[in-house]
């Protein structure tokens, strides 16, 4: 978790949301309405796999219902008025087992639905797998597919080869791992997907590194040969509650042209007993991105602070700024947007999580951002519910 899109950002949110937390544990639906995991059935728990997946649906409303009910250019959340599947996904996992041996695990994963508009990967991998003429905003996607290897070397060196989700940005791609519904500017800008081999290792109890080298962002084998690499550095103190986190992709999105690629995001977590407060500052530039082989930038800053009142029920806020310095990311020329979110994470059921919310967009740019470029504001109200299998 996009989603937050790799494992620094599944953690990062299970930290903002200990809801989360139970949101990840193999016991869903399916095993609450029978008393089997899934994987029993298949005979694959002996063998140290899990089969699980989620449904995340919900509807918006406009209040300046838009003539074409699109809320662009917030993403994902973005159509009013229209119950939407956001995402169905399902999957088959190993997870490696870190003691003093060797250990192989993986991940594979479908995700079906209106979000993966916004996370398909280019080339082959997930724009060939089925023609959208008639399904209008429904796509399929593979998110993840990939081996990791645990190597018993030091503290322990674990390795992804394959596809996975970026260690990039805070927000991750499956939506249970989010406390609001709706996402920000900075997320939709920034990569979801990678393609290649990614190291992680523990330095200390505090300190984390992640070393990879990827086909770049959202792509697998559009231009193969254009690596990039994609780093990381956590440091976590337990004590205070605290976590800071640096992560960085850089290299050529094309391989035939320039087109040079720095995106990096730098993530403070600080929690004050049922309090948790969250910085978030993500910067891209990308070397001839516009016409006139011109380079673009944009850059963002955003704050999460939530409050878990009971075991079942969160509140929170989150603002946002975010800066499309060129144009680039957005449809509305050189822009300033800003984004103000309040909502509830309701959890009735381990298996069950309902997320109602409230959301304000303005902007300050060269064109009207809104309601097809003739508004620079909108409201928007939302609900979403997520069911884990």
């Amino acid at each position: 978790m996009s989603g937050r899109k790799g494992l620094w950002g599944v953690c990062s949110i299970l930290l903002l949301n200990p809801m989360a937390g139970a949101q990840e544990s193999p016991s869903g639906l399916v095993a609450a309405l029978s008393g089997q995991e899934p994987a029993s059935w298949a005979g694959l728990q002996a063998a140290g796999f899990t089969l699980g997946g989620w449904a995340a649906a919900g509807l918006n409303h406009n209040m300046d219902t838009p003539a074409d009910r699109s809320n662009g250019p917030v993403s994902m959340t973005d159509r009013s008025d229209e119950f939407n599947l956001y995402q169905l996904a399902l999957f088959m996992e190993k997870a490696v087992t870190k003691t003093a041996a060797w250990d192989i695990g993986g991940r594979f994963e479908v995700m079906f639905g209106t979000d993966t508009r916004y996370t398909q990967a280019t080339g082959h991998w997930d724009m060939g797998l089925f023609s959208p003429r008639d399904e209008r905003f429904y796509r399929l996607a593979l998110p993840q597919a990939y081996a990791e290897v645990f190597a018993p070397v030091g503290n322990g060196l674990s390795v992804k080869l394959g596809h996975f989700y970026t260690i990039i940005g805070y927000e991750s791609v499956p939506s249970a791992l989010n406390f609001f519904s709706s996402h920000t500017y900075s997320f939709k800008s920034s990569p979801f997907t990678t393609t290649g081999a990614l190291f992680s290792y523990a330095l200390n109890g505090q300190w984390r590194v992640n070393l990879g080298a990827v086909t770049g962002a959202d792509n697998v084998d559009r231009d193969f040969g254009a690596w990039s690499q994609m780093d990381g550095l956590t440091w976590t103190n337990a004590a205070t509650d605290t976590s800071v986190s640096f992560s960085v992709l850089q290299g050529d999105v094309y391989l035939h042209q320039a087109s040079d690629l720095l995106y990096y995001s730098a993530i403070l977590q600080q929690g004050f007993g049922k309090w948790r407060y969250v910085l978030q500052h993500d910067f891209g530039a990308q070397q001839q991105a516009l016409a006139n082989n011109h380079d673009a930038q944009w850059y963002s800053v955003v704050q999460y602070l939530t409050y878990q009142a009971t075991d079942s029920l969160g509140v929170g806020v989150r603002g946002e700024w975010f800066r499309d310095q060129n144009g680039f990311r957005y449809s509305a020329g050189t822009a300033n947007y800003y984004a103000l979110t309040a909502g509830l994470n309701w959890q009735p059921k381990r298996w069950l999580m309902v997320r109602p919310e409230v959301r304000y967009d303005w902007s300050h740019a060269q064109l009207a951002a809104f309601d097809g470029g003739q508004r620079t504001d909108q409201v928007l109200l939302g609900i979403d519910a997520v069911v884990q299998f």
